[in-house]
């Protein structure tokens, strides 16, 4: 049975950054991925490297507190127009990655109502909040640099199941030879929200589940579109007459072409909410003279809640699949400290420790216990007992004002309660007011 230092079951930038990091350290490394294409990037993703990760969830008006899913040590972003890349930097575990590809600043985050009315959650053309980033060029860059470290990557290979042993870890993988044991010191699970690694360890027995699988989610690029949004944006859309569920979103994209993408439950599909969306009477001119150019899907996924204990024997959870959703800096984060965890651990130091307390600290989720707030409760169900002239009341309100239109609404319930009584009366009566002073006014 072949050895390894570690097995990397994953190559999203989670699992190819502990590669490269233990490649670097000495380590022999292989990385198992389940895509022939390992840079190819199937599932649709904002592609947004952060760098103030706003919050609807989260203390202040001004939304700039950490998102509850957020890695929260602080990340910027060097331009080196000289060099022709870009240099990523995470200050906390002291590291940078080198990118090589489309970069776009967003200025600004707009929430937008069915009329058009537009609230901030960030005060506009301050800095930049984040970056549109090309993603298969970010993880493209990370497999060549594991890769020339010394790494073996292994495509069209899934990895089954990982299980301690006495003298480390055993790994069952099937791929174009069959099914195959393999034996590792350690193991790090960067396999994603449907973690294989994650089930066969019983992990997933006790583990709340935060939304169920049914939800699709269609990512459209599309060229040639015209609005009156302000550049370099980011917009979602609250218009409960086309799904109170739905979650419509434009950004920037590549190549002056734009991502446009819904999210949906229940009987609704994503793509018919767009079509609805992109022939709405406010927005139908935008896309006269718009071509698609592609389409991404993500399929039905369960989202758990994060596990905690993220070392199980010699097995090392990273991103997706033990933290539920880590959005791209926080899987590398995670990454680069199981890869050091590893090697300490190899070297008879406390490395899992150290890992374990380190993520409990650098992730919102764990680290601010208010999330399952009041507002919280009514920002994220509120739609579901307004109308299209309820949102457009509530944003006109707070027009170009900075904030989160729920959130700001709630704080001034007391003028909700006067100017719109029958609003008022629904969310009252729908409990989703309870614990929340009504005498709050502007």
């Amino acid at each position: 049975m072949e050895k390894y230092d570690v097995i990397v079951i994953g190559s999203g930038p989670g699992g190819l950054m502990a590669a490269k990091t233990a490649a670097e350290d000495g380590l022999r490394v292989l990385v198992i991925e389940k895509k022939r294409h390992v840079t190819e990037i199937n599932r649709g993703c904002a592609s947004i490297f952060y760098t103030c990760k706003m919050s609807a969830s989260y203390d202040t008006d001004s939304g700039t507190k950490p998102h509850i899913d957020a890695y929260t040590e602080p990340v910027s972003v060097e331009c080196m127009p000289e060099l022709n890349h870009t240099r990523f930097h995470f200050h906390g575990p002291r590291f940078y990655i080198d990118y090589r590809g489309d970069l776009r600043p967003y200025l600004d985050w707009v929430q937008v109502s069915p009329a058009g009315h537009k609230v901030h959650r960030y005060q506009p053309n301050r800095w930049p909040w984040g970056f549109y980033f090309d993603k298969e060029a970010f993880v493209r860059g990370l497999l060549e640099a594991a890769e020339q470290a010394g790494a073996t990557v292994w495509p069209g290979t899934m990895g089954l199941n990982a299980q301690n042993t006495e003298r480390g870890v055993e790994v069952e993988i099937e791929g174009e030879k069959g099914k195959q044991r393999l034996e590792a010191k350690a193991v790090v699970a960067a396999d994603g929200l449907e973690s294989r690694v994650i089930e066969s360890l019983g992990l997933n027995r006790d583990r709340a589940v935060r939304s169920m699988g049914g939800a699709s989610y269609v990512q459209y690029i599309v060229e040639g579109l015209e609005t009156d949004l302000p550049p370099n944006a980011w917009v979602s859309f609250t218009i409960p007459s086309i799904n109170p569920w739905a979650t419509i979103m434009i950004g920037l994209w590549k190549e002056n072409t734009n991502l446009v993408s819904a999210t949906a439950a229940g009987n609704d599909t994503a793509p018919s909410i767009l079509e609805r969306f992109m022939n709405h009477p406010r927005y139908a001119p935008w896309f006269r003279k718009a071509n698609v150019v592609k389409k991404m899907g993500a399929p039905s996924l369960t989202v758990r809640a994060p596990i905690k204990e993220c070392v199980v024997g010699n097995i090392v959870l990273v991103g997706d699949a033990g933290l539920g959703e880590s959005w791209v800096q926080g899987a590398v984060a995670q990454g680069y400290q199981a890869a050091k965890a590893i090697k300490k651990e190899t070297g008879g130091q406390h490395g899992y420790r150290d890992y374990i307390e380190w993520r409990a600290q650098a992730f919102a989720i764990f680290s601010i216990p208010s999330f399952w707030s009041a507002q919280h409760k009514v920002s994220y169900n509120w739609i579901r007992y307004a109308t299209d002239d309820d949102v457009d009341y509530v944003f006109k309100l707070f027009e170009n004002k900075v904030g989160f239109p729920a959130i700001m609404m709630v704080r001034n319930i007391g003028i909700i309660k006067r100017d719109r009584p029958e609003l008022y009366l629904k969310l009252k009566t729908a409990g989703l007011l309870s614990g929340i002073p009504e005498a709050e006014t502007a």
